[in-house]
């Protein structure tokens, strides 16, 4: 293993600007933070990161896609997004010391810079250019996990429920894909692996929903009546 090339560097850096601009985002800052990781070639369907281990390094996605996946309620891995470059992903179990929440492996050959915790710990705590972009990178990330999530448990609202205006509506035929959650208890697994590593204790969420009311806001009315004129 060896460090990210200068080109891969600047070109990575400039892409995660663009698609995290957050206030004072720098590439060449990002850079910096790039420098303090190593750089590593993973082959097609070797594994990343693991659901359930400890989270020593997080990543940053060079080139390649990647493949993520949980296992369901019978332990079989379910796949539940692929992630393309430019992304920084595994940071949550370094953050917040808890286990990983999904399986990452490669799809095709995918190339990485893996920081080291030691280095996060390092890095987080300066009063350095670096130290402040992965401060924000973080924070960044992880607001787009939360969007992210939150736009998955809206459409589990919708698929769930009704709104309270709107008429009740026959069935609707089956859409989803294999790799889609086909009920409440891998929705609500789907809903935590997206999040990034906030494990979910699934027992106490499915007593959870079973109290929950859920009050629709005028965006989830306009989509309900519009489901219902097409």
């Amino acid at each position: 293993m060896s460090q990210i090339s200068a080109t891969d560097s600047d070109s990575l850096a400039k892409r995660i600007v663009a698609h995290h601009s957050f206030p004072g985002a720098s590439s060449a800052a990002i850079e910096r933070v790039l420098a303090k990781g190593t750089y590593k070639s993973v082959a097609h369907g070797e594994e990343i990161c693991s659901e359930g281990d400890t989270g020593n390094e997080f990543f940053f996605l060079v080139r390649g896609n990647i493949s993520v996946m949980r296992r369901d309620i019978n332990g079989i891995n379910r796949m539940l997004s692929d992630m393309t470059c430019p992304c920084v992903f595994g940071h949550m179990a370094v953050v917040d010391g808890s286990r990983r929440s999904a399986t990452c492996m490669a799809n095709g050959p995918v190339d990485i810079v893996v920081v080291q915790r030691s280095q996060l710990d390092q890095m987080i705590t300066e009063a350095t250019v670096a130290g402040v972009a992965l401060r924000r990178l973080l924070i960044a990330s992880l607001c787009d996990q939360l969007s992210n999530a939150n736009g998955f448990v809206r459409r589990i609202v919708l698929d769930h429920g009704d709104a309270p205006d709107a008429a009740p509506q026959p069935p609707r035929p089956e859409t989803r894909r294999m790799s889609e959650p086909t009920n409440t208890t891998e929705d609500l697994q789907t809903v935590s692996a997206m999040l990034g590593g906030w494990a979910s204790d699934l027992s106490d969420l499915e007593k959870l929903n079973d109290d929950v009311e859920f009050i629709a806001d005028e965006d989830m009315k306009r989509t309900h009546r519009a489901k219902k004129n097409r």
